[in-house]
């Protein structure tokens, strides 16, 4: 057997794992929601989604699955099963299956926006800024830049970084209006956002002058010993 087709026959074992496991994921999802009517779900995307929906979404992602495991090369599909996973907030599936289609093709920068919003959705805000980072660098678009002027400035508490991203994007000649209106939008509380961050502590000059006279002076005893 050829080293490609291990690669190819291990990657079908995982995903079939997967496919697996969210298939318990899922039953435990909707058995919650049957029992607990009153949850709700955060994620913009399933706001309003019927039992019907959910159904059809649920189906999507199982037929994915199957269409990833029967061709493992098939970045199209493995993209769609990713942003179906995202919209299910299925996180940990989400950020396998997001790795995975990085690896498979590192000029392609949707995988690696994918990552971003998964591990930031999962409070790792400076592995999804460095994941946006590399987006930017194959492909500078005005959405990454405001995404990656947000993380700075709201939660990884660099706005100076936030900014820069943000006033990149306005450069940006393909982008929308209504974007660069919410852009300039955020570029406004910047100045706010830097006057609450808490101010560096300045170095007293006069304490420092006594240090130094008193360290001069025991270095004066010292020599005259």
């Amino acid at each position: 057997m050829t080293d490609t087709k291990k690669g190819n026959l291990s990657a079908r074992i995982l995903i079939i794992a997967l496919a697996v496991a969210l298939a318990v994921m899922l039953g435990a999802s909707l058995k919650a929601r049957f029992q607990n009517p009153h949850l709700t779900v955060a994620a913009r995307q399933q706001q309003g989604m019927g039992g019907g929906e959910a159904g059809e979404d649920a189906q999507t992602v199982g037929k994915l699955m199957r269409q990833v495991a029967e061709n493992p090369q098939d970045l199209g599909a493995l993209i769609h099963l990713i942003e179906h996973l995202v919209t299910a907030q299925n996180w940990d599936a989400a950020e396998t299956f997001a790795q995975r289609a990085v690896t498979m093709d590192v000029s392609n920068p949707k995988p690696l926006y994918l990552l971003g919003v998964i591990q930031h959705n999962q409070g790792r805000h400076k592995e999804a800024a460095e994941a946006l980072e590399q987006v930017v660098k194959i492909k500078d678009e005005a959405s990454v830049r405001y995404s990656l002027g947000v993380l700075y400035i709201y939660f990884l508490e660099d706005p100076k970084r936030g900014a820069e991203h943000l006033r990149a994007g306005l450069t940006d000649a393909t982008a929308s209006e209504e974007l660069k209106a919410a852009i300039k939008q955020e570029l406004e509380k910047v100045p706010a956002v830097e006057e609450a961050q808490p101010a560096a502590v300045k170095p007293d000059a006069k304490a420092d002058a006594k240090a130094d006279k008193k360290a001069d002076k025991k270095t004066d005893k010292k020599a005259a010993k």
